[in-house]
């Protein structure tokens, strides 16, 4: 009896010893699985927007110029199971504005465009009763009364649309207020600003991106889409559907302007870092580029929205943040300059809808140290 007592008091105590020494183990497996670097943190966060809404896509999340997260998720391609890669090119959807924006001010600077001159010097066949009072200032600004979205006045078709046709379309609209009044974002002022580049140059929109932008920043996997010319590595776009994700494009030529060029994160963080130089535009351009109007006018500035954004918490001040983004047929973007921080987020996905700008928002808030939704509880942004 003596004996059993004995051995069953040494088999508890050894199954003891055991189930902590497992436990231990256990903890520090979990330790080494936690994030633990500002790039394994934003992975992990990520990953909950992969598993919860199906993003699929290329990130990255730059300080002083240098990226401290740089991946890829999903597919770019869903039917071949091809996945995207830091290379995979993306229509970036709206995100174009603000291309069209710092090439206008390149050509001001050249005295080729006048901001304030009536746009009927640009576009002659642009009609009255549209162009009378409307300037590439006030096309910029969103405050011209033109109509919001081109579908709105044509259906469109399955082919490459040029400019003089766009122009047609557009002269069979009105304006819904006095040029200047109010504020109104409109694909179509970016599409008339496109067309007073070309006349103004006498080419091409894409030609002229590529001779002022693209080229001078090896943008090498940038452009400007067209059905005849659709570049090899750009990725599918998909939409989430009631019954499944499905195949989703625009004809994007329609979007002249507003919606027509794909990138990569990487060209995409070489245009960012140009703006903080005088790389592309003088400090007097930049100023009037991201110089943004009150909430009632869209904190718009030229192609780029303008806010207010909590810096990191040792700092308990304001920033400036300078931004814009896209949503198109199976594409989203968007890009956050973080400028008083040095900080960069570009997200660019392949698939709609998905929750991009608080996925960007989380982003930055990991960047700087700060806890995830901590904006939520100031007055910032």
């Amino acid at each position: 009896m003596k004996n059993t007592t004995t051995k069953i008091i040494i088999l508890v105590f050894l199954f003891s010893v055991f189930g902590i020494t497992l436990t231990n183990f256990d903890c520090i497996r979990t330790e080494e699985k936690f994030p633990k670097s500002i790039s394994e943190k934003i992975d992990h966060h990520i990953k909950k927007y992969v598993e919860k809404d199906h993003y699929q896509g290329t990130v990255i999340v730059a300080k002083e110029g240098k990226a401290i997260h740089k991946s890829a998720y999903g597919y770019s391609n869903r039917e071949e199971k091809i996945k995207n890669t830091i290379e995979t090119q993306f229509l970036i959807g709206s995100l174009t504005k603000s291309f069209v924006a710092v090439t206008v001010m390149q050509l001001v600077e050249k005295e080729i465009l006048d901001l304030h001159a009536p746009i009927q010097s640009y576009i002659p066949n642009l009609k009255n009763e549209l162009s009378e009072h409307l300037t590439l200032h006030i096309l910029l600004k969103h405050q011209s009364g033109l109509s919001p979205h081109l579908e709105r006045i044509t259906n469109f078709e399955n082919k490459d649309v040029s400019s003089q046709e766009i122009i047609q379309i557009i002269n069979t609209s009105s304006l819904s207020f006095s040029p200047s009044t109010q504020y109104q974002y409109s694909n179509l002022n970016y599409t008339l600003s496109a067309i007073a580049v070309e006349n103004a140059t006498g080419k091409n929109f894409a030609d002229v991106l590529q001779e002022y932008t693209f080229d001078p920043l090896q943008m090498n996997n940038s452009g400007v889409e067209r059905i005849a010319n659709r570049p090899k590595n750009r990725a599918k776009g998909y939409h989430k559907k009631a019954f499944g994700i499905e195949n989703d494009e625009n004809i994007v030529s329609y979007a002249l302007g507003s919606g027509d060029i794909y990138s990569t994160v990487e060209d995409l963080l070489k245009w960012d870092q140009a703006l903080y130089q005088n790389t592309l535009l003088s400090d007097k351009s930049k100023a009037l580029l991201f110089k943004g109007e009150n909430s009632e006018f869209g904190n718009y500035g030229y192609g780029f929205r303008i806010h207010e954004y909590q810096q990191g918490r040792n700092k308990g001040k304001k920033g400036i943040l300078t931004r814009h983004g896209g949503t198109m047929d199976g594409f989203m973007s968007n890009l956050h300059r973080y400028t008083d921080d040095r900080l960069t987020v570009i997200i660019l996905g392949n698939i709609r809808p998905f929750p991009i700008r608080n996925m960007t928002f989380e982003l930055k808030e990991i960047a700087l140290g700060l806890e995830v939704n901590e904006r939520n509880r100031t007055k910032f942004e």
